[in-house]
């Protein structure tokens, strides 16, 4: 067992979890906790992070140090309604090297039409490169507007809705023989602001 495997094993057996309670929260397999226990996998990230907030303890400084790239924070996006935001300028924010790809960029959430998924606050990472299918979640822009949402295209193809996933909000219809300028980019992964 690794220092990772036995400060996770620790902070498991504290919190009164068995490993196949702790892999449902985390929407993983029991055996990958087990494998993360005993040092034969490292988890991701993101998992770290994940694992850190359920368990109530950090467990980054156990970790090996993550070998990063620097990606640019261009800004806000709504997460709610709509809103022209200012994406022109940035703060340089780290993405562990496993997940960088060239085009990536990061955004701050604002608002909870997204929430519990997204929250307001929370660190968005996307990539204007990766294939968008339907249920994926989208950074777009509409008509200079920028918003975070999920995507869904009809069979058709020719009718998309961005779909937030708090109902307190609507779903925004567009169709494709409209005269609008739409681009997107995927959402690949978050940094949750409480972390």
């Amino acid at each position: 067992m690794n220092e990772f495997g036995e400060k996770l094993k620790a902070a498991r057996k504290k919190q009164k979890l068995s490993q196949q309670q702790l892999a449902d929260m985390m929407e993983v397999t029991r055996v990958a906790i087990t494998n993360y226990e005993l040092g034969r996998n490292n988890p991701s990230f993101e998992n770290v992070a994940k694992l850190s907030q359920i368990l109530k303890t950090d467990l980054t400084s156990s970790t090996k140090p993550l070998e990063t790239k620097v990606i640019p924070l261009i800004g806000k996006s709504s997460c709610g309604i709509p809103k022209d935001y200012d994406l022109n300028g940035y703060d340089p924010v780290p993405v562990p090297t496993e997940i960088y790809k060239d085009g990536m960029y990061a955004l701050e959430a604002d608002g909870d039409s997204m929430s519990p998924k997204i929250s307001h606050g929370d660190i968005v990472f996307c990539n204007i490169h990766r294939q968008i299918d339907n249920g994926n979640i989208v950074h777009y822009w509409l008509n200079g507007e920028s918003g975070i949402k999920r995507y869904k295209i009809n069979e058709a193809g020719t009718i998309i809705s961005l779909i937030p996933i708090n109902t307190d909000y609507d779903v925004i219809t567009i169709h494709c023989d409209e005269n609008v300028d739409l681009r997107m980019a995927r959402v690949v992964g978050r940094i949750d602001k409480d972390f």
